[in-house]
């Protein structure tokens, strides 16, 4: 990474685009970089022969130091030829602030392609265009304001507004920054190798990336393991819905992939997904923090009703309420009023004060749980007597929520010693969540090493007919039904016979189609049916389809590409609700067993298979999904779904495929 040092932290900085009118974006870029750099400042303005006190050049060129950093903040036409008079001078890095460019279309992409070109001829790397600068420890590269309190918390953003926003909200919160970036169109570097740089910054405790899509899916599997291994890496996402989409396409020609699959990869490389602004500064408070938190949970509050509120919200958010062990219970007893209950969630009562806080937390402050310790103001009892009561306890899983007239003084008190602290339990709750609940990343390795009789099979065809699509199944160990095709009567007659009764008939199209919507499936066939359900079934494709039926619970195993992260495993429940339900998971290629089975539980799929101790065999599901992503692979399959796989007490059964190409 040592190629983005100059970035980061160059020694001597050229604003081109320098203006002497303080109005205009060059001017606030030199006087940040005036209040913040220690280096060496060239203003480049070819009408001025000063910017700010400084000595103001015509090009670049025209200085007789070197230049570690380039920043460009000139109209979009010359951009170009900034960036030819930085290679000629042997500048190393630039920040592109000028808009206009692929954001916009037409003649702004080919300008774009024309200044990733030159920089690549002068091994120059760049952030940007369109983007709002950098602020590091070493300066403010921005035009936005300079004021920001220094800290640990890194800010990666593919929007400039955004950036501005949460600086503000940064240093409304007195949240401490090491680093803002601001990507813009990330025609050169992108967000990835940001993250990865970032990671390894010992200024640095965690990363908050706001994207509106990802630059290269496969770059950010292959990096984004590493990074999270050393810090948490918390993503928040524009262009979740289809309006959203089309937005963050004009806003930074970005290409919105699904958000599910963006999901699954976060989950698979042990970032961390939150939903929104409010989470994002909630979980600021975690990581600026050193409290040792865990999932296992002990309330200790002085109102039952609040106590109440954080159990539901422990529960919703699929963590644990302790259990106190039966020692400590009795000595809370003795330092308990009888009105109190010695369960969790702890009550103290409303007339507790800030000596029973500390009692009680002597006793419970050496289990092995996140403690919540909420304080509503009463009339008899101030929050800031609290907080100080709770000081004492740092290190030991404590979580503050206080509540009520003088909460911010308090939370102040908290913030002060390290301690995080909150105004609502459930915000206080989710924020553990989320922090507690990361997998251990996952580096995806795809080698594809397909059968040749696969091979063969899919050879120069865009999609399989619906039995070359059986024959696959089957050739990667997919169990399916007894199953025929025929395009007679007779043989419809005789192959029924031998797969038994009663069966399902079904229509066997050239291309995949939805069987039931074309009213081409028929159940429960008798004997004496088929003739009869042949010839109606014949009117609509000649080709009909024979299966044995087969009783169980439907589930749907798929896969798709996607065109940022690629092959992909969407598991839910199955049958003709699948798109009603949507209770779907996604798991990014290749997913091995113990993935397959997170992946079931997810999308609850487990729990139904499961559920009445019916004994349906989950794990010939969790065989299946590994089977079909390896499928995926293998073949760059571009779509394909089972629809339904049965499941029963002997195992999956894959009822009907689709399965296109190309």
């Amino acid at each position: 990474m040592e190629d983005l040092d100059p970035l980061f932290k160059p020694k001597s900085i050229a604003v081109i685009g320098a203006s002497r009118n303080r109005e205009k974006v060059g001017n606030v870029i030199t006087r940040n970089l005036l209040s913040s750099f220690r280096g060496k400042i060239y203003p480049v303005n070819n009408k001025a022969e000063s910017v700010e006190g400084l000595t103001a050049y015509k090009s670049v060129k025209d200085i007789k130091d070197d230049v570690d950093l380039g920043i460009i903040s000139v109209p979009r036409e010359a951009a170009v030829e900034v960036m030819e008079e930085l290679g000629e001078k042997g500048v190393k890095a630039s920040i592109v602030i000028t808009a206009g460019f692929r954001e916009v279309g037409g003649e702004g992409v080919k300008l774009e392609e024309e200044l990733i070109h030159t920089a690549l001829k002068y091994s120059i790397r760049f952030l940007g265009p369109n983007t709002m600068g950098l602020v590091s420890p070493e300066y403010n590269g921005t035009f936005a304001f300079a004021d920001m309190r220094r800290g640990n918390i890194a800010l990666v953003v593919q929007s400039g507004g955004i950036g501005a926003y949460m600086l503000d909200w940064a240093h409304k919160s007195r949240t401490g920054i090491s680093y803002l970036v601001t990507m813009g169109n990330q025609a050169d570097v992108k967000e990835y190798e940001v993250i990865q740089y970032l990671s390894e910054d010992p200024e640095t405790k965690a990363i908050f990336a706001y994207v509106e899509g990802i630059s290269d899916g496969e770059k950010f599997l292959e990096v984004m393991p590493e990074s999270t291994k050393k810090k948490p890496v918390v993503f928040i996402k524009g262009g979740i819905t289809s309006k959203g989409a089309k937005a963050a396409m004009s806003h930074t020609g970005s290409l919105a992939g699904s958000f599910d699959v963006f999901k699954a990869a976060v989950k698979t490389t042990g970032g961390i997904l939150i939903e929104d602004f409010r989470d994002f500064l909630n979980l600021t408070k975690l990581v600026e923090s050193s409290e040792p938190l865990k999932p296992e949970i002990l309330v200790v509050t002085n109102s039952g009703g609040h106590g109440v509120l954080t159990s539901d919200a422990i529960e919703r958010n699929n963590m644990t309420m302790i259990t106190l062990p039966s020692r400590i219970e009795e000595e809370l007893k003795k330092i308990l009023p009888p009105t109190s209950s010695v369960r969790n969630p702890l009550d103290l009562t409303g007339d507790a004060g800030k000596d029973r806080y500390t009692e009680a937390l002597k006793l419970v402050s050496d289990l092995d749980c996140t403690k919540v310790v909420i304080a509503e103001s009463l009339p008899f009892l101030s929050t800031v007597e609290v907080a100080k009561a709770v000081l004492p306890f740092k290190g030991k899983g404590i979580v503050g929520v206080f509540m009520g007239g003088d909460e911010e003084f308090s939370s102040r008190i908290m913030e002060s010693a390290d301690i995080p602290c909150f105004n609502f339990p459930e915000d206080a709750v989710k924020s553990i969540r989320y922090l507690t609940s990361r997998v251990p990343p996952r580096k995806k390795i795809r080698i594809s090493q397909p059968m040749e009789s696969a091979l063969e099979l899919v050879k120069d065809k865009e999609f399989l007919k619906d039995y070359e699509s059986m024959k696959l199944m089957e050739i990667y160990g997919i169990r399916t039904p007894k199953w025929s095709i025929v395009e007679d009567v007779d043989s419809a007659e005789k192959e029924a016979d031998r797969i038994g009764y009663p069966l399902v008939m079904k229509i066997s199209a050239d291309s995949p189609v939805h069987k039931t919507e074309m009213k081409g499936v028929y159940m429960n066939v008798e004997k004496e049916q088929v003739k009869q359900i042949y010839q109606t079934l014949s009117k609509i494709t000649k080709r009909v389809m024979l299966q044995e039926q087969l009783n169980g619970m439907e589930v749907f195993v798929g896969g798709i590409k996607d065109p940022v992260f690629g092959h992909t495993v969407v598991v839910g429940s199955g049958g003709i609700y699948v798109e009603v339900l949507k209770n779907v998971s996604y798991g990014i290629c290749p997913v091995d067993e113990d993935e397959a089975l997170d992946i079931l539980k997810e999308s609850k799929v487990y729990d139904m298979l499961n559920a009445r101790k019916r004994g349906y065999d989950s794990g010939s599901v969790i065989r299946t999904i590994t089977s079909v992503s390896r499928m995926m692979l293998d073949l760059n399959i571009k779509e394909m779904d089972i629809n339904p796989l049965i499941v029963n007490e002997k195992g999956a059964f894959a009822v009907d495929v689709r399965l296109i190409l190309k």
